[in-house]
């Protein structure tokens, strides 16, 4: 595997400079830490539960930022740390995206799945996609099948394999070549099929550099997270029976994040930043183990139950408060 040249990091992070503006991304760790505090300055002593909805909606849409944060000060500071403990903490921030889903569990699918993946936090799918919900039916299909392959490779429940698997067999080939490839590698684990996994790595790698999909750049165009995501999944599935499939050097600096993650035993990273003494609200969001997100059912489709969940997390953030 090929990893970046020191010319090529100096590159991407004076990209990451000139688009920042933008692109709204953050100058450093202290300015993501500053953004907070001056969110927070709005709240008063006491917390209530509108400054926890508040938070719940601060943080849903910046999660997307702090990893692209990580990213840059990983290039940067030559430490990946920084990008592992980046993605550990997107994928609590992105999972309150919750508060503006009108589908079912598939919202998490395209931007949610590949960090949660990618951070090795697999214990969050059943929270985020819960075994009791079923399969996806209601949302854009390609989002429908990765989900419905993920959970069927998660929970292996076999009464799923005709709706997951077939479903997804007939995906069109006329889709862009970054859907096709993420659903045809879950089709490839589904078979134990190593070496089209490998080679829909591959494919994906390639697919994210012709993306043109919101928010992508041409700096975002050189991370393909699903890459990583799918073969820590793998990994997860199978364990060494994937040992011996490499990152495909499109993968760029994830090959670098992949190797700290193996140097380190896969075990998951930190929160990028503390805000303990600072901020409690958000200390508590970002440290909690959230709770599932199960359906409500309106006709035959199931829309994720935002009522519900908001006041489980309020509850469970107040209730921590109160013991401190």
């Amino acid at each position: 595997m090929n990893t970046l040249t020191k010319a090529q990091k100096e590159k991407l992070v004076n990209l990451y400079c000139y688009l920042k503006k933008d692109a709204h991304y953050y100058t450093d760790l202290n300015g993501f830490k500053k953004e907070q505090i001056k969110r927070g300055g709005y709240c008063a002593d006491a917390p209530t539960e509108d400054q926890v909805e508040m938070w719940m909606r601060l943080l849903s849409g910046d999660g997307y930022h702090l990893v692209y944060l990580g990213v840059m000060l990983a290039l940067r500071k030559g430490d990946m740390r920084y990008l592992d403990d980046a993605l550990y903490t997107a994928t609590t921030m992105m999972q309150f995206t919750v508060l503006s889903s009108g589908y079912d569990h598939c919202i998490y699918a395209w931007n949610l799945l590949p960090v949660l993946l990618s951070a090795n936090r697999f214990d969050d799918i059943k929270h985020i996609f819960p075994k009791e919900n079923g399969l996806s039916k209601n949302g854009a299909r390609v989002l429908k099948l990765i989900t419905n392959l993920v959970m069927y490779l998660y929970y292996g429940e076999e009464e799923w394999r005709a709706e997951a698997v077939d479903e997804a067999k007939g995906f069109s080939k006329k889709a862009p070549i970054e859907h096709r490839a993420i659903v045809d590698a879950l089709l490839s684990l589904v078979d134990k099929n190593f070496d089209r996994f490998a080679v829909e790595l591959v494919n994906i790698c390639k697919g994210k550099r012709r993306t043109s999909g919101y928010s992508e750049n041409r700096f975002t165009k050189q991370f393909p997270f699903f890459a990583l995501g799918l073969y820590n999944f793998a990994r997860r599935l199978y364990g060494e029976e994937v040992e011996n499939i490499a990152l495909p050097d499109g993968a760029g600096l994830l090959i670098e994040l992949h190797e700290y993650q193996k140097a380190n035993g896969y075990a998951t990273g930190n929160n990028i930043a503390d805000f303990k003494e600072t901020l409690p609200i958000l200390d508590a969001l970002l440290n909690m183990e959230l709770p599932s997100m199960y359906l409500v059912y309106d006709k035959r489709f199931g829309y994720t139950d935002i009522g519900g969940y908001k006041r489980d997390v309020i509850e469970m953030v107040l209730k921590s408060l109160a013991r401190e």
